[in-house]
């Protein structure tokens, strides 16, 4: 004959599981509808890659070395995925913007990626850097999977952590079992015998 008390832990602890597992997936999804959302809105509107050619003209760089911007360039510039951003040197100084490098009297093409962006050592600014804010064209699910496994995992787990330390503090006990609901059975003999002892019979 199945031992009682066992099978009732081994319910509770099949409850537990499927209860962590329908946490675990029940925030991926909120997350990952969250982050779709938000996905969606910082693509909306993205327009055709488009070609932004900066002349470069021979005297430039010591304008740039007295605080002038004569390129007009902003501290923040902003492209989409897929622009090509074109360097026409014609000055007779290397500009670097990052790691890319354009000698004297030299053109270079940059095909830009979100990856690309960032902030950056920039001769073109008489700051000496920029930030290059590169945003994606399209929505594209890659860029939300991990936050939203790793983050749907953490906060389910962190859920059901939660959720188990509530009731341990309400109830006392563990709140899948039954007698832990509704109190231990008592054996009625077991009872009789208590009180005749306590009576001294």
């Amino acid at each position: 004959m199945a031992d009682p008390s066992r099978t009732k832990k081994h319910i509770s602890s099949q409850r537990r599981l499927i209860e962590a597992i329908a946490l675990i997936i029940g925030s991926t999804i909120v997350i990952g509808g969250l982050s779709s959302i938000a996905l969606l809105l910082y693509t909306q509107g993205s327009r055709q890659p488009t070609t932004r050619t900066i002349l470069i003209p021979e005297g430039s760089y010591a304008l740039i070395e007295q605080g002038e911007n004569p390129l007009e360039i902003p501290s923040t510039w902003s492209f989409l995925a897929d622009d090509t951003l074109v360097l026409d040197n014609r000055d007779d100084v290397a500009y670097t913007l990052g790691n890319w490098y354009v000698p004297p009297n030299t053109v270079r093409r940059f095909e830009l990626q979100p990856a690309y962006g960032g902030f950056f050592v920039c001769t073109l600014h008489p700051s000496g850097a920029i930030t290059l804010d590169i945003q994606p064209r399209d929505y594209d699910f890659r860029l939300i999977a991990f936050p939203t496994f790793g983050f749907g995992l953490s906060v389910g787990i962190i859920l059901f952590v939660g959720l188990n330390v509530s009731r341990a503090l309400d109830g006392g006990g563990d709140p899948y079992r039954r007698d832990d609901l509704m109190g231990s059975p008592v054996d009625p003999s077991a009872k009789e015998q208590e009180d005749s002892t306590s009576m001294g019979i």
